[in-house]
């Protein structure tokens, strides 16, 4: 039998590969303690690739090199259960891991439509669109603070054929693709070129590394990583601009008939009448398929608790979630601002109720400035898509604005400060907002013009009679309702 001797530089060579990889994890663990004091990022480290070039092995490297306790492994594989009824990128969303800390995602938003496009389970032009929702998705994620690595582990043809040998398979970690032939890996391969093509940009492009060494793509891995980690410490936050907005010169208010009144002899047997009908409609077969979400914003008194008060009494409170947004948790402030949304939204056959809603980044963090400038533009865009996926998997969005006139919330405050059982609901929070009328006039007029879509339009209503308002949003929704279901 022959002897394999290593020569001193093939020594000398391993000598230097084993310090190079010491170094790095050093330096990577002192990065990823600074990423985690500046709260920073977060990180989030896309793999994919050839099944035989160690996907898994490169998420075993890294938590051996790291400290465990601020890595997260998001893995994911065919949508199941609730997954396959909601919008397919939910599933992602509620998985985000928080600023300061690394998520590795194996089977990301980019394999389930690569796997169907390469099976010919979908066409070019959806694996198009739905490429521009990916894009859309990871820029807010950027805009929010992110960065994003895209690993594109690949090996050659003749070391892919070698590992595809059945008496090497059982080695294999991980199999994402299950049993591809030669030729089925050769659509991977032009997919792939593909969608390189559509989502490869600027900010977030794919980065192939050779994986036919597994020490060398460990290494080049982290090296990436690194220079990713250290350009987020020395990151300003993201200034993108909002491309095409302008401010709205229309007077929506200013336009609304304050005098419409209910008559208070009827309201009550309206009343009855339509909650009856909300009910039939909420119990129809359809409507198990569907969802509702109901967005309440309005002007500070002007009666939002007692409208959705009205609304949600008649519904099975087994289906039914009513949201209450207030300024966000320390978690949530960690996260992109829709995170929190995104993990309320309705399931088929359920009714989810937000007073107040997305539309803060908007309105109150826009006026009172708790985001940027560029953070609240983006966010029209922003929020129109996040409403197109609901509308696009069968959620009914309703938005209502309720209106009311400074004197007359004027009245109100003073009535609620007399009133020992609703002296609670006044802050110092809605008398300052009061200051600053003007501004929250310019936002809503904003909001309404860039956010009032054919899916989801506004309805503003006058709330100087409750009884007005409580009746008019109802018959909104039935009407809505029965339309979707017709």
């Amino acid at each position: 039998m022959a002897t394999i001797c290593m020569t001193s530089k093939d020594k000398s060579a391993q000598k230097r590969r084993k310090a190079e990889l010491e170094n790095l994890r050093e330096e990577l663990l002192e990065a990823q303690f600074e990423l985690r004091k500046t709260n920073k990022g977060p990180i989030l480290v896309l793999i994919t690739g050839n099944d035989f070039a160690g996907k898994a092995e490169v998420i075993y490297t890294f938590y051996e090199w790291l400290d465990p306790r601020f890595l997260h492994t998001r893995a994911f594989g065919l949508p199941q259960g609730i997954e396959r009824r909601m919008p397919w990128l939910w599933r992602y969303w509620r998985t985000l891991p928080p600023t300061g800390e690394l998520a590795f995602y194996l089977g990301s938003w980019y394999h389930q439509p690569l796997m169907r496009l390469s099976r010919g389970q979908i066409s070019p032009t959806t694996f198009k669109r739905q490429m521009q929702e990916v894009t859309a998705f990871e820029q807010l994620l950027i805009d929010e603070g992110a960065t994003l690595i895209k690993l594109w582990l690949q090996l050659s043809d003749s070391d892919t054929r070698k590992r595809a040998d059945p008496a090497l398979n059982q080695t294999v970690a991980m199999r994402e693709w299950g049993d591809f032939s030669a030729a089925d890996y050769e659509k991977v391969r032009s997919g792939a070129q593909y969608m390189e093509e559509l989502t490869s940009t600027t900010e977030a492009p794919w980065i192939r590394v050779p994986s036919q060494d597994p020490q060398e793509r460990d290494l080049r891995i982290g090296q990436i990583l690194l220079q990713a980690i250290r350009q987020q410490l020395t990151s300003q936050p993201s200034q993108h601009p909002a491309y095409g907005w302008t401010a709205s010169q229309n007077e929506r208010l200013a336009a609304l008939d304050y005098t419409l009144k209910q008559d208070k002899d009827h309201y009550q047997q309206q009343l009855s009448t339509l909650q009856q009908r909300l009910r039939q409609l909420v119990q129809h077969p359809k409507f198990a398929r569907r969802s509702l979400l109901l967005v309440f914003e309005g002007t500070d008194a002007a009666g939002k608790g007692g409208t959705i008060r009205r609304i949600t009494q008649c519904l099975d409170p087994r289906t039914l979630r009513v949201h209450g947004t207030r300024a966000p948790t320390e978690e949530e402030r960690r996260l992109p601002y829709l995170w929190r949304f995104w993990r309320r939204i309705p399931a088929p056959g359920n009714v989810v109720v937000f007073d107040r809603s997305y539309y803060g980044r908007v309105l109150v963090e826009r006026v009172e400035g708790f985001c940027t400038e560029p953070q609240w533009q983006r966010a029209y865009r922003e929020i129109n898509d996040f409403e197109r996926q609901l509308a696009d998997k069968g959620t009914l969005v309703i938005k209502f604005w309720l209106a009311i006139t400074q004197d007359e919330q004027l009245q109100r405050f003073q009535a609620r400060e007399g009133s020992p059982l609703k002296r609670y609901k006044l802050t110092d929070e809605d008398w300052r907002n009061r200051k600053q009328w003007p501004a929250y006039v310019q936002a809503i007029n904003d909001m309404i013009e860039h956010t009032s879509t054919q899916l989801a339009p506004w309805h503003l209503i006058p709330a100087e009679d409750k009884r007005y308002a409580r009746i008019q949003a109802l018959n909104i929704v039935c009407d809505q309702l029965e339309a979707a279901l017709k």
